[in-house]
């Protein structure tokens, strides 16, 4: 499946290096999207997001997807988080990190995610709505909006993530899957460190002159191509 992709990232303050990672992978119908973002407070996690991306892009290539429904395609990525998350604790004990893995097929769409990356969709009048939950403390009933959480000062404070120390317990969900939709993943430096304007001027230029946040800013935008 083809698509227009654009990855837009910028270092933050917080850490030397940014922390952020994207990939992605196609096979003849279906295609993956991830990103990833590895915590400011722990060492070595934005190692743990870059071979966390590797691992799921690897396990995708070897997948039969033609022969898989797409909740069957999910199970199997489950599969491949669980296995990973054994192997890569004792490369990684403390390391950790939020990731959103987006899966588009021909009929159907599902993302599977844990932390504070957030999946939106940008309409025709370049609003963005924003589609998943964050797993972050202050929506621990999962009922605020980005907005809201944007807001708090207590949303670093994950309640799920990709880390030896927690369980992996993701989250998984299946979207409707339109034609030329505009898909954006990005992460919390992006939905929630910049105001709409602000947003807007990233996605449009790639950069800022002066990042207004000390977290790394990133998003992917997907947009599939129509197939005649």
């Amino acid at each position: 499946m083809l698509a227009s992709v654009k990855w837009h990232t910028q270092a933050g303050r917080h850490t030397a290096d940014n922390r952020d990672a994207f990939a992605h992978a196609a096979q003849a119908n279906a295609s993956l999207y991830l990103i990833a973002d590895g915590s400011s407070s722990h060492p070595r996690s934005g190692e743990l997001a870059h071979d966390l991306l590797d691992d799921l892009t690897q396990g995708f290539g070897q997948l039969p997807t033609q022969e898989l429904s797409a909740e069957q395609l999910a199970s199997a990525f489950l599969q491949i988080i669980t296995t990973r998350h054994q192997s890569l604790r004792s490369d990684f004990p403390l390391a950790a990190c939020s990731y959103l893995l987006l899966c588009l097929l021909p009929n159907a769409a599902f993302t599977i995610h844990e932390g504070d990356c957030c999946l939106g969709v940008i309409e025709q009048d370049s609003e963005i709505n924003w589609l998943s939950a964050v797993h972050c403390a202050p929506n621990w009933q999962g009922d605020l909006t980005p907005a809201q959480i944007a807001r708090d000062s207590s949303r670093h404070s994950l309640t799920r993530c990709f880390s030896a120390r927690r369980t992996s317990n993701p989250d998984i969900n299946f979207w409707p899957a339109r034609p030329n939709q505009h898909w954006l993943l990005a992460s919390d430096g992006f939905w929630a460190g910049l105001c709409a304007q602000t947003q807007q001027i990233f996605l449009r230029d790639g950069h800022l002159p002066a990042p207004p946040t000390d977290d790394d800013i990133s998003c992917l935008s997907v947009i599939p191509k129509p197939i005649f």
